[in-house]
């Protein structure tokens, strides 16, 4: 019996091996521009390939220098889902292509790394050993592949369903930009939604960061609610095969009675479905709490539920270890609120 060669590999171009995956395991978040969007001065987008004659293994990720400990890597998927995917189900192979990439990145001196795993491939699955997968929080998905009538009648629940037509009545106004020439009306609507919200920094981003998304090749697009020609409430969404994703939204306070969010996620979620879209992921909550308000909004959109999971990897516990003493020694009053974070060092 003729062994099956084996070929591993670090590289900074891999959209190319994309073409060998189904569509049911192709997404944007997989892909060289939307990794790129995640770069700066130490952080750098990098994919490991895993290869046994027609199987493949891909995991792209963000590689970041380690500040406190020159010569040290970690290793982060970017914001949203991502981790390892193959082009076959054959757990075996998985499980021996995610050894080699430990291995290999272990010997590249990366010393700890956190996957954001896709709720809507489920992929996490044959990882739970491997990378200690931990479940984070529900999601919510909405099946496009129905009629639009169905999707109405049997996904959008009642109150929803009441909040749009109030905000047609009231003359709201969808619009599709694929141009993203609407960035600085969003923009200024996302930072006044954060700063009413008073989320963390993390939910932050810089205008380098919208521009980006001009290279995502129409996958990237914004949704736009008006009332009159006033832009009251906007979404950046994306689209890629089979797949739409809810990614940004903001709105303006003083609009909020029409109920515009309501009419911009039922409004896009009928364009992505003239696209050929067939699951519109909704993302979860903003944090973990089931009770969660934005977990709740969402959920009246669709039953169909999934679970998002993260993966906390060690590659070198003695280096790990030595960092975080480090850090804690250099900044005390942060250990108990980071704990329980992997890379809390990097706070």
């Amino acid at each position: 019996m003729m062994s099956v060669k084996k070929e591993t590999m670090f590289t900074k171009k891999w959209n190319s091996l994309l073409d060998l995956f189904g569509e049911d395991k192709r997404d944007i978040y997989f892909t060289e521009s939307y990794a790129a969007l995640y770069e700066d001065e130490s952080s750098k987008a990098e994919c490991f390939v895993y290869k046994e004659g027609d199987n493949v293994l891909i995991f792209p990720y963000i590689k970041r220098e380690i500040a406190l400990l020159s010569g040290y890597y970690d290793f982060e998927t970017p914001y949203g889902y991502g981790g390892p995917i193959a082009n076959t189900d054959d757990v075996a192979f998985i499980e021996r292509a995610f050894d080699a990439f430990s291995s290999a990145a272990g010997e590249n001196k990366m010393v700890a790394g956190l996957i954001r795993f896709h709720p809507l491939l489920d992929n996490q699955a044959p990882f739970k050993v491997k990378s200690g997968v931990v479940f984070d929080r529900k999601t919510v998905a909405m099946d496009l592949t129905p009629e639009a009538e169905k999707i109405w009648e049997e996904q959008i629940h009642s109150k929803h369903r009441n909040s749009i037509r109030k905000a047609e009545k009231a003359g709201l106004l969808f619009t599709v930009d694929t141009d993203l020439s609407c960035m600085d009306i969003f923009m200024n609507m996302y930072k006044e939604t954060m700063e009413r919200l008073e989320v963390p920094s993390f939910y932050y981003f810089s205008r380098g960061y919208f521009e980006g998304m001009k290279a995502l090749k129409g996958d990237a697009f914004f949704g736009i609610v008006s009332l009159g020609n006033k832009p009251i409430a906007g979404g950046l969404f994306f689209k890629h095969g089979i797949f739409g994703h809810y990614h940004l939204a903001g709105s303006l306070d003083e609009y909020k009675e029409y109920t515009p969010n309501n009419f911009l996620l039922y409004n896009t979620a009928l364009y992505l479905k003239s696209k050929g879209v067939k699951l519109f992921h909704l993302g979860g909550g903003s944090d973990t709490d089931p009770d969660n308000k934005l977990y709740k909004f969402k959920r009246r959109f669709s039953d169909n539920e999934r679970s998002f999971h993260i993966g906390k990897i060690v590659l070198n516990e003695s280096v790990y270890k030595k960092v975080c003493d480090i850090w804690e020694e250099k900044f005390p009053e942060k250990k108990n609120k980071y704990k329980n974070f992997l890379l809390k060092y990097s706070y």
